[in-house]
């Protein structure tokens, strides 16, 4: 009988470093973003995320920051690089992140 699969071990291993970035001279940090929980999974297109969606990752990704980064004024092409950004932090865009990939 072969071991189980520990995806528990996996999550450990496959952890990135956190993303960070500031703005008005605050310092915000995110999980690498396909550290996200599956749950926003049913909130979103990730294939071709709307500015609606991407708000809805960037706030999951902020968590208890996301009220002080939301009281910022933020040009929409600012949040749109900062999403850019994040993706590249992970090195692959979210709708093509191994965690998600069927191969």
């Amino acid at each position: 009988m072969s071991n189980a699969f520990d995806l528990d071990v996996w999550v450990q291993e496959a952890r990135q470093e956190p993303f960070r970035f500031t703005l008005s001279g605050l310092v915000f940090t995110m999980p690498a973003a396909g550290e996200l929980d599956k749950s926003v999974l049913t909130t979103v297109n990730i294939e071709s995320p709307s500015a609606r969606d991407i708000e809805t990752l960037l706030k999951s990704g902020l968590g208890d920051q996301w009220a002080q980064f939301d009281a910022i004024p933020v040009p929409l092409a600012a949040l749109g690089e900062l999403f850019r950004q994040w993706q590249k932090h992970e090195g692959a865009p979210l709708g093509e992140s191994s965690a998600l990939s069927d191969s």
